[in-house]
């Protein structure tokens, strides 16, 4: 079982104020996905798989990781890896989709809090809700 309302890129930019890195999850509708962590030296991305056990829980399922150095622009890319292959790491966290002010924004977002940390980071700000545009 899925919630549609996990569907989209998310990332944390508009909660990085002070911050060295961000981070972005991207979940697709058919349950596959990535997610990227950057700081001004490197990145890492990689490819996960999602699904919703019980309602107001996601676990997320990391396969495959590349490390490196980036490029910046839209979508998120590796200008050069470092190191890559197989990953498995699982985070099973709640979740709840909120509408809020992000701190120092001028209007509200949809946002996606989890429990647990994913990608470093526990809030994160929707994009779009079309996530093949982000990525």
């Amino acid at each position: 079982m899925r919630d549609e309302n996990l569907v989209g890129l998310w990332e944390t930019a508009p909660y990085d104020y002070g911050a060295m890195e961000s981070s972005w999850v991207c979940l697709r509708p058919d349950g596959t996905g990535w997610s990227a962590v950057a700081n001004l030296g490197s990145a890492a991305v990689s490819q996960l798989v999602w699904d919703c056990p019980v309602d107001g829980e996601v676990e997320l399922r990391w396969t495959w990781t590349a490390s490196g150095r980036w490029a910046p622009g839209t979508p998120f890319v590796l200008a050069e890896t470092d190191e890559e292959g197989p990953y498995e790491e699982v985070v099973r966290t709640r979740y709840a989709t909120v509408t809020e002010t992000a701190p120092f924004a001028d209007s509200p977002t949809a946002a996606l809090a989890f429990e647990d940390s994913v990608e470093f980071c526990h809030r994160f700000a929707l994009v779009t809700r079309e996530p093949e545009a982000g990525g």
